[in-house]
């Protein structure tokens, strides 16, 4: 059983750097898309429309990062790691709301009124 368990972690070990790199290139690319957006849109209202292509992919990304938290807590849930995560998880999903609701409040602010 001893064998499994550190085949387990191991693999664990690898999934939670393939989701941490995975976080760091979408971020990256977001970036990209984010200098895209403003250069295209630069003579119109360039940074909303930039930022809310920007805001998509760090949502992305903090889902990731704390996909390889839980995954990392999950190898080693001592009470530490443990409150530790809670602390990652409140953060980012604080970020995260906030993010969609600043996302949702500017795609209704950019939409012309029917009148």
């Amino acid at each position: 059983m001893h064998e499994i368990e550190t085949l387990i972690v191991n693999a664990a070990s690898y999934l939670q750097i393939i989701f941490e790199a995975a976080s760091v290139i979408v971020v990256a690319v977001g970036g990209i898309a984010f200098a895209k957006a403003f250069i295209q849109h630069r003579r119109s209202n360039a940074e909303p429309i930039a930022r809310r292509i920007l805001g998509k992919y760090l949502i992305v990304a903090l889902e990731l990062q704390l996909g390889a938290d839980i995954i990392a807590t999950a190898t080693d849930p001592t009470l530490e790691e443990l409150a530790k995560l809670t602390a990652i998880a409140f953060v980012r999903t604080f970020l995260d709301y906030f993010l969609v609701r600043e996302i949702r409040e500017n795609r209704v602010a950019e939409k012309p009124n029917e009148s």
